[in-house]
């Protein structure tokens, strides 16, 4: 039957009184060979000096961990630049569960602008007017955000054709395919017509009124 050593695991020779291959007294009897303690230093410092198994799995958890960190801070933002870029101009409105559809009203133009009263947009929460001119008929809508922005865009669904929506909660809603997307932002929330948002207008606050670019309007153009 093989021995083995207690403290290195090697095999040892029958009835050896010390390791051959660490020095290690199997006895007790007496010290072993100086160099049998030589070697046996050698193997303990090597051991102490060889990287701990668990180490270099460690560092490389902390390595993926650190660089899912980063790239998380460093994802882009979703969502519609020009809405982004709104300031918040009045209370965050809040939109029933059961849906709120829009309010229709018309609209002018004046200097160039499509004017709407902000007075209005913050009642309603959700409008829908035209701008017509004698090329063509725009549908628009304005809403306020939960943020407290003025969303202004071109009323459409552009894949299904449609012109109304609605508003659940913190949902924009098509009401004939039902494609949805956030209030805050229009990011697509699902939905076959979710690429296709209502394509967001810039909109100014002067004085008591929203105004719309009429040359961004009157140059709008389908997307698909």
């Amino acid at each position: 039957m093989t021995n083995f050593c207690s403290h290195c695991g090697k095999p040892i020779v029958p009835n050896a009184e010390f390791c051959t291959h660490c020095g290690t007294s199997l006895t007790g009897k007496k010290p072993a060979h100086k160099e049998w303690h030589d070697k046996r230093e050698k193997v303990l410092r090597q051991n102490n000096l060889r990287p701990k198994r668990w180490v270099k799995p460690a560092a490389i958890t902390a390595l993926f961990v650190a660089a899912c960190i980063w790239v998380y801070a460093n994802l882009p933002e979703g969502g519609n630049p020009i809405i982004k870029e709104s300031p918040v101009v009045v209370e965050p409105a809040r939109y029933s569960l059961v849906g709120e559809q829009m309010f229709d009203t018309p609209s002018k133009v004046e200097n160039g602008k499509i004017i709407i009263p902000l007075s209005l947009v913050k009642e309603k929460k959700f409008i829908a007017f035209n701008y017509e001119s004698p090329a063509n008929v725009v549908p628009l809508l304005a809403y306020v955000t939960t943020e407290g922005k003025i969303v202004t865009a071109v009323s459409m669904c552009e894949p299904c054709n449609s012109k109304r929506f609605h508003i659940k909660g913190e949902e924009l809603i098509c009401n004939s395919c039902g494609s949805k997307w956030k209030v805050n932002n229009l990011e697509a929330i699902s939905g076959s017509c979710g690429k296709y948002p209502p394509d967001a207008i810039p909109n100014t606050l002067v004085g008591s009124d929203i105004q719309i670019d009429e040359q961004i309007v009157a140059q709008w153009q389908r997307r698909i």
